[in-house]
């Protein structure tokens, strides 16, 4: 079930893939050059249109708001085809197959690091995200300009580059998404619980870049806990609490939220090493049962999670270098 790696969606998914697992080499950052440029190539070519989690309608799911806390989805017949073509693009609604917004929080978490060396490779992805809103309304161009031109300059300023900026100019996106895109919603809001697309969540947990949680992080959510909990039977760190507590936190915020009984029963499960270690029992069964009831479950839904023997499980992946 759980990976480094993207490229999970629906079912009938397309062959295209997104490869997040990297191993620390020399040969790192050139596999990362190559690979990304075809991830963001491939994310541009994706099109909605496949089944939604939980049966219904795509058309309505991707249309339909997240919830009276959250920002109201506006009818589809006041939004602009030119504006969710791009908003669809952006966020993968309403199967969530590598889009390109997994691609922008994983060069957003690399750029401290690798952006110094290879600036013009971190401007390709504004390059990509400009042509995606091309034919967007110009409130929406705007903000997508803003976020491409953070790409063009804050690499290249490595561990200076402005986080907080990059957070800013992805709101503004999602605001000018929020009319259209359930992803683009909950982003920038949760909703009433319940009501988030089984789909979209599971894909938040196997699929999407740490970058805005508190990991800060190019992995995904599973390669993160792997390091705290373990695939395998492990000691939870105890040194690491604070994360402990937080992923326990966000993981209670994704069973409140999700709209399917079996993925938030399977969530319950991952979620209870995490309650455990934080009562004081840190000897962890490792998340490979909780995971694979959750890969199940989210098949159910309608989003084909990883396989678990695609991973190498994470657990001493320290420095794992993201979407490459």
């Amino acid at each position: 079930m759980p990976r480094t790696t993207s490229g999970s969606g629906t079912a009938d998914r397309t062959d295209t893939v997104l490869i997040r697992r990297c191993r620390s080499s020399s040969s790192g950052l050139l596999r990362r050059r190559v690979r990304a440029i075809g991830a963001l190539l491939g994310a541009s070519m994706l099109l909605a249109g496949c089944s939604t989690a939980g049966g219904g309608d795509p058309e309505e799911t991707s249309r339909a708001a997240p919830g009276a806390t959250g920002p109201a989805a506006a009818d589809a017949s006041t939004v602009e085809p030119e504006l969710a073509d791009a908003c669809r693009q952006f966020w993968g609604d309403p199967d969530y197959t590598a889009p390109l917004s997994r691609v922008v929080l994983d060069r957003a978490a690399t750029a401290p690091e690798a952006g110094p060396s290879d600036p013009f490779f971190y401007a390709t992805t504004g390059d990509e995200i400009e042509t995606t809103f091309a034919e967007a309304p110009a409130d929406a161009q705007a903000a997508a300009t803003d976020l491409a031109d953070w790409f063009r300059s804050e690499p290249e300023q490595g561990q200076d580059a402005d986080l907080d900026a990059f957070a800013a100019a992805w709101d503004a996106v999602a605001t000018s998404c929020a009319g259209s895109s359930a992803a683009a919603s909950w982003t920038l809001h949760p909703g009433d619980d319940s009501t988030k697309p089984a789909a979209l969540t599971c894909a938040d947990v196997f699929d999407t870049p740490g970058t805005l949680t508190h990991f800060a992080n190019a992995n995904v959510l599973t390669s993160n806990m792997f390091k705290l909990v373990g695939l395998s039977p492990r000691t939870v760190p105890a040194d690491r609490m604070k994360d402990v507590q937080d992923t326990s936190d966000l993981l209670a915020a994704e069973i409140a939220a999700v709209d399917d009984d079996a993925v938030r029963t399977a969530l319950t499960e991952v979620r209870a090493p995490f309650q455990d270690a934080l009562a004081g029992d840190l000897r962890s069964d490792g998340l490979r049962g909780p995971l694979t009831d959750l890969g199940t479950a989210c098949e159910e839904a309608g989003y084909a999670s990883p396989e678990l023997d695609e991973t190498d499980g994470g657990e001493t992946a320290e420095d794992s270098e993201g979407l490459v």
